[in-house]
């Protein structure tokens, strides 16, 4: 399932992969990739909350309370045909429809999610079956992130001042129950909502105000604690993915490991998504960023002692031609200021796949170089390079039905 993530990405970048493997490996992305999982009543804003996050246009925003989703949907992030999943977005009808048991349609969607948001308009105090559906499955899934997507602002402000205000003051916290610069009828809401998730089995949600409205309806801008939100999914997802990777790892393996393949998989993951969201990790400033944090979180994990000039030393023990003849190969677009010498590779646009098998091949690099001096080896140069093209080898060219993440 996590393969489908990151790895179905480095598929792309084989050479001479023909387009039926490609669309195969497409598809499996697709059917793989982690799922987060909205669930609220009718009308509390589950599909403009995808509309905002997925851009996809065919997540229309309901008016009102009326329903808008009249059927389990799931929606795909990015929301591109020729782009591999990297997030899936359940949408399930809303919690309290007339005639409708959602008792088959939470069965399902437990069964598939990874990560849960539960989307409370704050003009509705009743919400006893939302709170109630997020406390069960809490209790049989205590690791899930939660994030409680706090909707409809503007339902609250005064009737003479009906506008968001300048700056976003909404913070998660208790300084929202407190903020004058916040209505108090909405501070009120907000607390009596938050107040309903307490005691929740597993780690404090992530409590996030917002408003999703249409342009016709006045409030600038339309998308109002959307950032917020993005924010609040990019952490959320590392957890989710964090998780799912823990389940994978060999119960053999030492807790360095375990921490140092973590750690690869979230710089992979961010190189590969090239800078967008919502996905773990993101937010570096680019492919060297991205890389530049990675391996001084290695050193941290392996506890050793870096310095630039070891860090060059391991550049040099990889190669710099195999960098070079990786960035010529694969059409690398950004700019691997890796270490002095090195230059400045520029060609194309940035292929996701490509920065994924590059930062996962680096860092496993990386591992093997940290593992000989922590344990005071001779660092083998051949062996550094073999760990790269192995990790790459596996990130690009493993069959599209395997389910268990590449080695490194």
């Amino acid at each position: 399932m996590i393969w489908s993530l990151f790895a179905a990405q480095a598929g792309n970048a084989a050479v001479g992969r023909d387009e039926a493997e490609r669309q195969a490996l497409l598809r499996a992305s697709f059917e793989r990739a982690p799922v987060v999982w909205l669930l609220g009543k009718a009308g509390a804003g589950k599909t403009s909350v995808i509309a905002a996050l997925t851009g996809d246009s065919t997540a229309e925003i309901g008016r009102g309370f009326a329903p808008c989703t009249r059927s389990t949907r799931l929606y795909r992030w990015p929301n591109a045909p020729d782009a591999p999943a990297l997030l899936r977005f359940l949408d399930t009808r809303g919690l309290g429809e007339a005639g409708y048991d959602p008792a088959e349609d939470i069965a399902y969607a437990e069964g598939q999610a990874h990560l849960l948001i539960a989307v409370l308009s704050i003009a509705d105090p009743s919400q006893d079956e939302v709170v109630e559906t997020v406390r069960q499955a809490r209790a049989r899934h205590p690791e899930w992130p939660l994030i409680v997507a706090q909707s409809h602002l503007h339902r609250g402000y005064p009737a003479d001042a009906r506008r968001h205000p300048e700056r976003y003051p909404y913070r998660g916290d208790e300084s929202d129950l407190t903020d004058p610069a916040i209505p108090a009828p909405i501070r009120a809401a907000l607390k009596a909502q938050r107040g309903r998730f307490a005691g929740l089995p597993g780690p404090p949600p992530r409590f996030v105000p917002l408003d999703l409205t249409r342009p016709e309806d006045g409030l600038e801008p339309a998308d109002f604690g959307a950032d917020a939100l993005r924010s609040a999914l990019r952490e959320a997802g590392a957890e989710a993915v964090y998780n799912i990777l823990r389940q994978m790892w060999d119960a053999g393996q030492s807790e360095t490991e375990q921490r140092a393949a973590a750690i690869v998989w979230a710089a992979a993951a961010a190189a590969g998504a090239a800078g967008a969201v919502p996905v773990p990790a993101v937010g570096m400033a680019g492919v060297p960023g991205i890389i530049a944090g990675m391996r001084w979180q290695l050193a941290e994990t392996y506890k050793v002692e870096m310095d630039v000039a070891r860090w060059s030393a391991f550049f040099g023990t990889l190669g710099s031609g195999v960098l070079l003849t990786f960035a010529a190969r694969y059409g690398l677009g950004e700019l691997l200021k890796l270490v002095p010498g090195i230059g400045t590779v520029a060609a194309g646009a940035m292929n996701a796949a490509a920065a994924f098998g590059l930062v996962f091949g680096i860092g496993a690099a990386a591992r093997a170089y940290l593992r000989d001096l922590a344990a005071g080896r001779a660092v083998d140069p051949e062996a550094i390079r073999e760990a790269f093209r192995k990790a790459f080898d596996s990130a690009s060219r493993r069959p599209p039905g395997a389910a268990d993440p590449p080695r490194s």
